[in-house]
């Protein structure tokens, strides 16, 4: 346990080390201003470092308004909404809980008054919704070692290669059940099996739970934790695998043998919801309207290597470091968004395509 502590110490050093400095105060819109709190959830680590020096810090120092930080899991939070009591103002939602929480009457509809039109002509469609703001860009690649694997020699380049054992002979890794949306289990099926990125949804359960089982004598990890998939390349407990890019782009900067490649990659996303009851609602939209702006998404992108949500923030990246982030406009054409939509519309028996698909998955990779 303390040599794990110390790695992760060494880790969040080396990418706080290249995160700037705040810039000096900046000049925003009095609506911008207030006094007061909002109270936020966060996680910890590297990533609660970067948002402080990105977002939290500036955006107190700009506005007035004080940022209080608190853990919380999805499960705490809604059944404080449900009593009436929400724990936090504003929370970090995966794009695939985002249609579950609205649902469930969750979240406090989003005031884009606050908003700049310039900011909110920098942010994508997928990005603005009703009920949630875009928080990260992040994607799902196949990665390999480039010791079985060399970048400047023959190498999986997508899905289609991933599932293709004779070409590229090797141990996969693959999302277990429980990371299937995220992992992009069933897109990446379908994908290696031909179909079109452009032609993915409405996803086909049956075709794409065929390829998987073709696959499964050669997976050699089933994954739950985004962590596990650059760890098991790492230890050569597979060649290859379905991978986070945030992930996989640390652990080469630390010097391990992993590279990935952009095509065909699952365009995925956070985002922010503002809990419904929420008593600083006014400070949540101010704060959402100031970190969605191009500078404080820049800052973010630079510390930990993902995509910001809005696209002017790429302008003011290093070139190096911009043309290699999801949603950049280089790479963007090679990606595909998930739909999120798909996976949460609900069927004329009341289950969600999600809750159809994981009892699907389930049977397949118990059998």
């Amino acid at each position: 346990m303390k040599t794990t502590s110390i790695k992760r110490a060494l880790c969040a050093a080396l990418l706080l080390s290249l995160l700037p400095l705040p810039a000096q105060s900046q000049e925003v819109p009095d609506n911008l201003k207030g006094t007061g709190e909002l109270v936020i959830t966060t996680y910890g680590g590297v990533w609660e470092e970067a948002q402080k020096k990105a977002y939290f810090e500036p955006f107190t120092r700009d506005t007035g308004i004080k940022v209080v930080q608190v853990s919380g899991d999805s499960t705490m939070l809604l059944t404080s909404v449900k009593m009436g009591q929400p724990a936090a103002d504003i929370t970090s939602l995966n794009g695939g809980e985002y249609t579950s929480w609205v649902n469930k009457g969750a979240l406090e509809k989003i005031d884009y008054s606050y908003f700049a039109k310039e900011t909110l002509a920098g942010m994508p469609d997928e990005l603005r919704k009703e009920y949630g703001v875009g928080a990260v860009i992040f994607s799902l690649n196949v990665a390999y070692n480039t010791k079985k694997f060399p970048e400047d020699g023959k190498h999986p380049k997508n899905w289609v290669d991933l599932y293709n054992v004779k070409e590229f002979p090797g141990k996969r890794g693959l999302p277990a059940c429980g990371a299937m949306i995220n992992g992009g289990l069933l897109e990446g099926a379908l994908m290696g099996d031909g179909v079109p990125p452009e032609k993915l949804y409405p996803l086909d359960l049956d075709r794409a739970f065929a390829k998987i089982d073709e696959l499964k004598p050669h997976v050699g990890r089933w994954w739950l934790s985004g962590a596990d998939a650059p760890q098991s390349l790492i230890d050569s407990e597979v060649d290859m695998a379905a991978a986070f890019n945030g992930r996989i782009d640390t652990a080469a900067k630390q010097g391990a043998p992993l590279a990935l490649s952009w095509d065909q990659s699952l365009l995925e996303y956070d985002v922010w919801g503002v809990l419904k009851g929420s008593p600083n609602k006014e400070n949540v939209f101010k704060f959402l309207a100031y970190i969605s702006r191009a500078k404080p998404q820049a800052v973010f992108a630079e510390a930990l290597s993902y995509g910001p949500v809005n696209k002017d923030a790429f302008k003011l990246l290093p070139k190096q470091l911009a043309e290699n982030l999801p949603g950049a406009p280089g790479i963007v054409k090679k990606q595909v968004f998930q739909s999120y939509d798909w996976w949460g519309k609900t069927n004329s028996d009341g289950r969600t395509n999600f809750d159809v698909a994981s009892e699907r998955c389930v049977a397949a990779l118990n059998q």
